[in-house]
């Protein structure tokens, strides 16, 4: 949650309970899918104080977003740790995805294309970037220095990671596959794959 433990505290303020309801629908919806009156029903709060703290249904979800995707790298940065074996970091920034539990990042990435301003679509990327992505890359360029990983292009390593990461949670959960043990799998297939 934002900053209460529930939608029914009523000393949260009006942007709290919006920010709560924001995670608690657009984690398991796509943006288009939920209405302003969705999110009023949930916060309990009315729509003029939707608009006076966020602008608008788009600002909610910029904040949204931006605020679960910089969890989302603190995650990624507490779980790489003090790891420095190439196939480990990439299995903790696995790991990281697959017990974030705030967002989807394909449906978040796919969203951020559907925003009707350039600027909110711009502070979606800027945190995916900043969050995800980095990381992600920084890992990989210390790979192929290395010599652990090919010298290929790093972005689309990065993609590639990022795409088979993010399809695991269904397939891990289907299974009777931990979230451990489903991102080293991942991590060494990607390594055997890239491996130099």
């Amino acid at each position: 949650m934002f900053c209460v433990e529930g939608l029914q505290d009523k000393d949260a303020t009006g942007r709290a309970r919006l920010m709560d309801a924001a995670f608690e629908l657009f984690r398991d919806s796509a943006y288009r899918e939920i209405s302003v009156k969705d999110i009023t029903a949930k916060s309990k709060v009315g729509a003029p104080s939707l608009y006076h703290h966020f602008g608008d249904k788009e600002g909610l979800y910029v904040a949204w977003a931006e605020l679960a995707l910089s969890r989302l790298g603190e995650s990624i940065v507490a779980e790489l740790g003090e790891i420095t074996n190439t196939r480990d970091q990439l299995a903790a920034i696995c790991r990281a995805i697959l017990t974030n539990t705030n967002l989807n990042l394909l449906v978040v990435l796919r969203d951020a294309k559907m925003m009707s301003k350039l600027e909110s679509q711009e502070r979606i990327l800027h945190a995916y970037l900043a969050s995800v992505f980095e990381p992600l890359v920084g890992v990989l360029v210390r790979g192929v220095e290395r010599g652990k990983l090919r010298q290929e292009p790093i972005a689309r390593m990065a993609n590639a990671f990022l795409l088979g990461a993010v399809s695991m949670g269904p397939a891990f959960s289907m299974e009777s596959v931990t979230v451990d043990e489903a991102s080293t799998w991942w991590a060494k297939r990607f390594v055997n794959g890239f491996g130099a």
